[in-house]
């Protein structure tokens, strides 16, 4: 049996796809919030403008900020494999959920429908330049390439068709890191560092207007 209320879930009424979208011509800043005081970052990220919250997992702390935020979208950072883990995403106010991109095509296709379901955007999960072409293989949206450094990152960006969104998420990105990123991503995952440090509303002014 599940272990959240299935009757309760409704669908997202957030457009994630839409805030982080940008055709690369900004980048779109999406927050990592750390599960302590959740709901007050979320709304101190709010009111700095921020395109959207990322989450390490679904769980209460995703619905906290939710519901303290109401129209900033979520995406949740774990990776689902099957229908239930997208449910159980948008159960705790996820509008977006990530799907490894390495998984066979048809429980791929299994996964995102469920998430389709629920209105929420599947990203491919996916790092260098295998994981890149499945996620294309795989007809996705968006893709969430996960790399050690922004170079990492950008020796996969070109070979990505510029129809598909991409997020990048840099582990332990700094402010450069990020500004490396502008132009050929997206939209980026900022880590709490980055976010609760000084300076980020003029580097929120810069690459995400």
């Amino acid at each position: 049996m599940p272990s959240y209320d299935v009757g309760a879930i409704v669908p997202s009424t957030r457009d994630l796809l839409q805030v982080i979208s940008t055709r690369r011509k900004s980048m779109a800043l999406i927050a990592l919030v750390e599960p302590d005081a959740a709901a007050e970052d979320a709304v101190r990220l709010h009111e700095l403008n921020i395109s959207a919250l990322a989450f390490a997992e679904a769980g209460p702390a995703m619905q906290a900020a939710a519901r303290a935020t109401k129209t900033v979208p979520s995406l949740c950072l774990a990776a689902v494999g099957d229908r239930e883990g997208a449910l159980e995403a948008r159960f705790h106010g996820a509008d977006g959920v990530c799907v490894d991109a390495l998984l066979p095509l048809e429980d791929w296709d299994r996964v995102a429908k469920g998430a389709r379901t629920m209105r929420m955007l599947s990203l491919a999960l996916a790092s260098g330049e295998e994981g890149a072409a499945a996620a294309v293989k795989a007809g996705a949206r968006a893709i969430l390439l996960r790399g050690a450094s922004a170079e990492e990152i950008l020796a996969v960006t070109g070979k990505i068709p510029r129809s598909m969104t991409v997020v990048a998420e840099v582990i332990g990105a700094d402010g450069a890191t990020l500004r490396a990123l502008v132009g050929h991503v997206d939209a980026a995952i900022v880590p709490h560092s980055v976010h609760a440090g000084t300076g980020f509303e003029a580097l929120v002014a810069e690459v995400d207007p």
